[in-house]
């Protein structure tokens, strides 16, 4: 038990929220801080770009980009005192930062990307051998960094953000365009964009939405029929994305470039609203987050078998909603905030 807890972490995701509700068991006080929005909107966007420049070029900025990111983040915890500061992945920490912050601190990383496979913050490795506790929702990330040495690891399944995503009365959604299948965000212009509309047009034939950003656009000409459904759509608010997922049945939840054996967010969100996840296969899933737990999963292996899954449980009204309060139930009981603070403590306390 500490007296407080620091999170560094956009504010406005999901995750945040969550590990909030996990800290509160664990301290008396809890605490976000954003240094994205502390560097501010032009920052940011120059950062991104300069990427794209010679390495001379990257490195004079980053000195610059990452001095400044990390003095926001120390004096930020040099005034709070928090006895754990909880980082999601790296908010470009460098690894004398965080031995700076494990003076005082107790420093714990969830990896919510790779390390190995995402662009992230170059030092994005070195930070974690810098850590007491890394918290890991992916089996195979997780043998990989105990491969290279740093096993002061967890696997770690967050649980549901129940604070914006959660049932509502009908009325209260009524707003919002009810929908069969609903597909909410990014594509991209590489192979992986080419990979989620070749998911998404499997359910054409369905009362289909697709909101995104405009990499979704380069692939209509290979998959004509996603145009009708695509609304082009900037961030979506939580509070409206839960009214969105509580108007829909089924929620696909496919991979990403860098998850490998673990599941993506959207499935605990998907559940927390009661909607139906239709899980893209991740070993995962079956093997370690609903284990025993005797379910008939929304698992597809193939996208040519996506379809006929998707009408099976569109169809099969009844076991659809039994299907996702069971699963709901399940990841309750496993994964509440107080069983999570639980496992965290006597990892990091033992």
């Amino acid at each position: 038990m500490t007296d407080r807890s620091l999170i560094l972490c956009p504010s406005r995701v999901s995750l945040n929220r969550i590990l909030t509700s996990i800290l509160e068991k664990m301290s008396g006080e809890v605490k976000t801080f954003d240094v994205k929005a502390a560097l501010g909107k032009n920052r940011l966007f120059i950062n991104t770009r300069v990427k794209r420049f010679s390495y001379s070029v990257r490195n004079r900025w980053d000195r610059y980009f990452l001095k400044l990111a990390n003095e926001l983040i120390m004096a930020e915890v040099s005034a709070y005192r928090p006895g754990i500061v909880i980082v999601y992945n790296s908010e470009f920490l460098v690894p004398e930062t965080c031995d700076r912050i494990r003076e005082t601190s107790k420093l714990v990383f969830f990896l919510g990307d790779s390390p190995f496979y995402t662009p992230q913050n170059d030092y994005y490795l070195a930070c974690l051998a810098h850590a007491d506790l890394i918290l890991v929702p992916d089996s195979f990330w997780m043998a990989q960094l105990n491969m290279t040495g740093l096993d002061r690891t967890m696997h770690f399944i967050p649980g549901m953000d129940e604070t914006v995503y959660h049932r509502l009365p009908h009325s209260e959604a009524d707003g919002e365009e009810e929908t069969d299948i609903l597909y909410v965000g990014t594509s991209y212009k590489s192979s992986w964009g080419y990979r989620k509309a070749a998911l998404m047009s499997r359910f054409a034939g369905f009362r289909t939405k697709i909101y995104g950003n405009d990499a979704w656009e380069r692939w209509f000409p290979f998959f004509p029929e996603l145009e009708p459904l695509f609304r082009r759509s900037e961030f979506i608010p939580s509070e409206k994305l839960n009214r969105m997922f509580n108007r829909t049945k089924i929620i696909p939840v496919d991979g990403n470039p860098s998850i490998i054996n673990g599941a993506h967010l959207r499935l605990l969100e998907a559940l927390a609203a009661g909607a139906l996840p239709l899980i893209e296969y991740r070993k995962d899933v079956e093997d370690e987050i609903f284990r025993d737990a005797g379910i008939r999963l929304p698992i597809f292996k193939s996208y040519n078998e996506a379809a006929e899954i998707a009408a099976f449980w569109l169809s099969a009204g009844s076991e659809r909603i039994k299907t996702v309060d069971l699963m709901r139930a399940w990841l309750i009981e496993r994964y509440s905030p107080e069983s999570n603070a639980e496992r965290i403590s006597e990892k990091l306390f033992r």
